[in-house]
């Protein structure tokens, strides 16, 4: 079986390659846009997600596509659109042209929003309502995804482990002591370790799965306070004091980054969309639907999956 991977070169496009390879036989096929980290028996095509024709190459005579690509920092609402939606609706078309079987589409919680109550995470049932631009444009790509022949969608929440440059940011200022909630301190998260996720998409795939979204995390809900304490445990640091900011000192700190990314042209790695996914709650969801049509419910709970990250020392 031939399986494009877009985004193969990011935190969880190589942790899928890595357990594929492992226990799989498929042809492997990354998009990418570098040319560095290459893994053995994978090949890697530069594509352009805004060029029909470097896309029609790549998908040619592929069976499967994976789709993780995405930005997750932009400066404003146009920019998300044309880097999520826009590469989105190109891979779809081309797919449908090429006659590719099935498409496997990483989206988001964002794409659902978040939940106003702890005791009511949010499920496949409830109306979608995105606050930010990011998860709009998760949830506008998964209506083009959709229109395709048989399609999965997984909506993760907050993506940790092993090699993740996200958490290594965070360990850093955990080390230095100190950490800023990301919004109310008594807003509960739902996570995911990242090997869950590889191992839902590769059960999206081998099981007779199409034409459903899914919400896909551990059972168990976690307030900012909770996982940062658990991550310096395991790092082997003292808790790190938490400091709740105002609103607007968190804005100014982002339209910062955002002014930075503006002079030098480049990403901002933070930004005022995701001040405002910061600032509602909670950020939880449940799996009970994924759990009832796979009978998949091994998850790794942070206490594990934490453990798991550190102890390989590769944050």
């Amino acid at each position: 079986m031939k399986v494009v991977i877009t985004g193969g070169r990011g935190f969880v496009g190589s942790n899928l390659i890595r357990i594929i390879k492992e226990s799989y036989k498929w042809d492997l096929v990354v998009f990418t846009r570098s040319s560095n980290n290459e893994i053995d028996g994978v090949k890697y095509l530069s594509v352009d997600y805004h060029n029909i024709d470097t896309l029609e190459k790549g998908l040619k005579d592929c069976d499967l596509m994976i789709h993780l690509a995405a930005t997750l920092f932009a400066r404003n609402k146009k920019e998300y659109l044309r880097e999520n939606v826009d590469s989105t609706k190109n891979l779809v078309s081309v797919a449908q042209k090429t006659g590719v079987k099935k498409i496997i589409y990483i989206s988001s919680l964002a794409a659902g929003g978040p939940s106003k109550d702890e005791n009511n995470p949010r499920d496949e049932d409830m109306k979608d309502n995105p606050v930010s631009n990011y998860g709009l444009s998760k949830l506008v790509s998964e209506n083009y995804v959709k229109k395709f022949r048989e399609w999965v969608i997984l909506r993760p929440p907050i993506v940790y482990g092993p090699k993740d440059d996200g958490l290594s940011t965070i360990a850093s200022y955990v080390k230095k002591g100190f950490m800023i909630f990301p919004s109310n301190p008594a807003s509960k998260f739902s996570f995911i370790f990242v090997e869950d996720l590889c191992r839902c998409i590769i059960r999206s795939i081998e099981d007779d799965i199409k034409n459903e979204i899914f919400y896909v995390c551990d059972p168990k809900k976690y307030t900012w306070s909770e996982f940062i304490n658990t991550m310096a445990d395991y790092m082997g640091v003292k808790h790190p004091v938490m400091i709740k900011l105002p609103s607007v000192f968190m804005n100014l700190f982002a339209f910062s980054y955002e002014a930075f990314s503006y002079i030098f042209k480049t990403k901002p790695v933070l930004n005022r969309d995701k001040i405002r996914e910061a600032k509602a709650f909670h950020w939880i969801c449940t799996a009970k639907k994924w759990e009832k049509k796979t009978g998949f419910n091994k998850w790794t709970d942070i206490v594990d999956g934490l453990k798991k990250t550190f102890s390989k020392n590769l944050v």
